[in-house]
């Protein structure tokens, strides 16, 4: 082997080695669905995706962080909506918390709650854009505190 075969071998493992550490850095990158400790459910009203990304397990009087993300129907990230989270359980008459959505950018808002008892509830998040109304029904267990 000559010397230029040597360079050019050790050029190429060198390129290689750098291809695939940024392809396992960017496989890492992902959707913004990887939140550890959380998943994820989507439905789609009329052409909008709303996606809801919530902890795995949720206890009476935890705060917690629901995380949602719009699309349209292009799937193109949607800002400037309103979005609020209406928290109802079907088996007792209770007031509903109905915080405001933060918005983060790139079409996701966060809402912060807490459930005052356990058992199961239905969460809905209501999205406003360019004045049309969307809302979406989430099944949540909320667990007994530990």
């Amino acid at each position: 082997m000559t010397l230029r075969a040597i360079h050019n071998l050790q050029y190429l493992i060198r390129i290689t080695a750098a291809f695939f550490l940024l392809i396992t850095g960017l496989a890492g990158c992902g959707s913004d669905s990887g939140r550890a400790g959380y998943t994820a459910q989507q439905q789609t009203i009329d052409g909008m995706t709303i996606t809801l990304e919530r902890p795995q397990q949720i206890a009476i009087l935890q705060d917690f962080e629901y995380i949602v993300t719009l699309a349209d129907a292009s799937g193109k990230r949607v800002d400037s909506a309103t979005v609020y989270l209406e928290q109802d359980m079907p088996a007792m008459k209770m007031n509903s918390n109905q915080p405001l959505g933060e918005p983060l950018g790139n079409g996701q808002y966060r809402l912060k709650s807490v459930f005052t008892m356990d058992g199961a509830w239905l969460v809905v998040i209501h999205a406003s854009v360019a004045g049309k109304d969307y809302a979406a029904t989430f099944d949540q267990q909320v667990t007994p505190q530990s």
